[in-house]
């Protein structure tokens, strides 16, 4: 099940453009749940990572 959790480890800045309607709709919920919007985009970017097959990805020496 999907969960925004806090992260005190994000340390690497980046520079993303966005649609603006998911934009507005992780604003929504960071403001929902009283969270900041690097939160909400951490917790869905690892939702999708752990929810998908990373083995294509995965260095030969991993496999």
């Amino acid at each position: 099940m999907f969960e925004i959790s806090k992260y005190k480890d994000s340390n690497v800045k980046l520079s993303i453009r966005l649609p603006e309607s998911i934009d507005n709709t992780l604003r929504k919920i960071a403001e929902t749940e009283d969270m900041s919007f690097n939160n909400v985009l951490v917790s869905c970017v690892k939702y999708a990572l752990d929810n998908m097959d990373l083995s294509k990805y995965e260095t030969e020496e991993k496999k």
